[in-house]
């Protein structure tokens, strides 16, 4: 548990710095990517909605204590957008799972952990770029092609990040397959 704890607490960490420091820099069309949300979505997948909900509250209230933007923005919008990402994409528990084949009287199976991790990240981003162009709507910006499309390019690449970078982290946190090696009789 604790080693657990020490590794999600390293993998917060890791994706406030990058948020805080390395987004800028490598930034598409001036559109830097939510490297906090996608780290978030592997966490999601690989830990369950518990470590979802404390690390997007962990680094929420970094990014609005270093990198103040609209007051209490980060706050309650970063477990907001990442909380919607773990109730579709989570793991469910075996006990979830048989709950739901007895209620429907057939078990859906769950998506592979590679593809629930970048559709997690989508929706998270999604949702967040959606309510700041709310928010400018609302401030009195008239929405036009280029908001959307800066919108839809941080969805896209912070996407990415999150199907690329999925790998190393589930290893990192004791996720990847373990190969089944042939027993000889």
């Amino acid at each position: 548990m604790l080693k657990k704890s020490l590794k999600v607490f390293l993998l917060t960490l890791t994706a406030y710095l990058l948020q805080a420091t390395v987004a800028i820099h490598i930034a598409i069309s001036d559109v830097a990517p939510n490297f906090a949300m996608a780290f978030i979505a592997v966490a999601t997948v690989a830990l369950g909605r518990k470590y979802t909900f404390v690390m997007s509250l962990t680094v929420g209230y970094l990014l609005e204590i270093m990198l103040p933007t609209i007051q209490y923005f980060s706050i309650l919008l970063y477990p907001v957008c990442c909380m919607l990402g773990a109730l579709a994409f989570a793991d469910k528990s075996e006990r979830r799972l048989e709950e739901e084949k007895n209620i429907t009287g057939k078990g859906r199976p769950q998506l592979d952990p590679h593809l629930r991790t970048p559709l997690a990240a989508a929706l998270s981003v999604a949702v967040y770029e959606g309510v700041h162009l709310i928010y400018l709507y609302l401030g009195g910006i008239t929405l036009d092609g280029v908001h959307l499309g800066r919108a839809l390019i941080d969805v896209a690449y912070s996407t990415a990040i999150a199907g690329i970078a999925q790998f190393p982290l589930r290893r990192l946190l004791g996720m990847h397959r373990v190969r089944k090696t042939k027993q000889t009789p």
